[in-house]
């Protein structure tokens, strides 16, 4: 990150300060009021990794592939484990700094940091297949599909790789605005095309197999007189249902946009910095004031809302069996019923804020924290 970018990012915190100083405790969490606890946590087990500092921004996400889980630590530990009992299979430390990943697929696991590093491992045997330096820091984990390896920069370039030799195929580049939030959407890889959401509030649909852009839409473009006020992040994580992108914006949007052609089909005045999760008929997001929000996935309409977390930054919403989880800065899990958003059920797991949103394999939710807490637990509603 250029040092332009580090002092207009740190404009932003301090604008941000400045405009709440005459509020006592503007930005203390919300106290959490007294629920009801329905159902109960099991716990399955639990490991501990080394902890984060200084980490946000950072997309360290638990990868479950099969029986087998992935992870990754800041100081650049990635480990394979049983996902059904937490035993380990491998260790390697690849001896940089990491942000983003890992990416599993095709046999391969990779990882990337804040400068410019993409290591790729055996997922087999944890040895190191390649690695390289790219021009820029990477805060998306990078994804592995049809022997192609995708990394999105934060500078908003896009490069693919061969998987297995790591000769480069193919780039793409869009310009980003000089302020922007710190972090970045994973790409979405679907029927041979790489989805992918920008800060500039642009949407990319790319051929995955030769990098010809299909179509680029701009579909957040913010007025404000000032940089602050034209944000338009596209930063969360986005969801693809048959033929409708579903994807929120730190710019107070939340839309569906048209796999074909980019076009918007609706569009709200909600944004997440963190994304969208759906279900069936629903889509679930955490606003950027920490307040829980279920849409109707075909008009946008509203179905409900839970307030009483500000200030708590929820992760994005993951959609689990008939309920809703969010995680919080404090290391709560928080459930909700995903019909009526009522509170259900919540628990601490670990003291620290979650690196994302909870994992979901099958029944069990695997949540990490930066801390270095994983855990493996399963919700089991009353009556189970």
């Amino acid at each position: 990150m250029n040092m332009k970018t580090i002092l207009l990012a740190l404009l932003l915190v301090l604008t941000t300060l400045v405009s709440g100083c005459n509020k006592k405790n503007a930005y203390k969490p919300q106290e959490l009021e007294k629920i009801t606890q329905q159902g109960r946590f099991e716990t399955l087990w639990r490991a501990k990794l080394p902890a984060a500092d200084k980490a946000y921004g950072y997309k360290l996400v638990p990868v479950v592939e099969g029986s087998e889980l992935f992870v990754a630590a800041q100081n650049g530990l990635v480990e394979k484990r049983d996902a059904d009992t937490g035993k380990r299979l491998w260790k390697t430390e690849t001896e940089v700094e990491l942000s983003a990943g890992p990416g599993v697929g095709d046999g391969l696991v990779a990882v990337a940091g804040p400068e410019g590093y993409v290591v790729v491992l055996d997922a087999e045997t944890g040895h190191e297949a390649w690695r390289k330096r790219l021009g820029s820091e990477i805060l998306a984990p990078p994804v592995i599909a049809d022997d192609l390896l995708v990394v999105r920069l934060h500078d908003g370039h896009v490069h693919a790789f061969d998987a297995r030799s790591g000769q480069r195929q193919w780039v793409f580049d869009t310009t980003i605005p000089n302020l922007t939030l710190r972090g970045n959407s994973t790409p979405l890889v679907w029927a041979g095309r790489v989805y992918i959401g920008f800060d500039n509030g642009k949407v990319a649909a790319i051929r995955l197999s030769d990098g010809k852009v299909i179509w680029m839409r701009t579909v957040v473009d913010n007025k404000g007189k000032t940089e602050l006020e034209r944000i338009v992040d596209i930063d969360g994580d986005m969801a693809l249902v048959a033929t409708e992108l579903y994807l929120s914006s730190a710019g107070d949007k939340t839309l569906s946009v048209a796999t074909e052609s980019g076009n918007v089909l609706w569009s709200r005045d909600l944004g997440s910095a963190t994304g969208v999760a759906v279900s069936r008929t629903h889509l679930y997001l955490s606003d950027m004031d920490s307040v829980l929000h279920a849409l109707n996935r075909d008009t946008g309409a509203d179905i409900w809302q839970r307030d009483g977390y500000t200030n708590r930054q929820l992760t994005r919403p993951t959609y689990y069996a008939g309920q809703v989880l969010v995680g919080d800065l404090e290391g709560w899990l928080h459930v909700f019923n995903a019909d009526d958003g009522q509170p259900l059920a919540r628990k601490k797991f670990g003291s620290k804020a979650y690196y994302w949103a909870p994992v979901v394999a099958g029944d069990v939710i695997y949540l990490y924290n930066k801390d270095g807490s994983l855990t493996a637990v399963r919700y089991l509603p009353e009556g189970d």
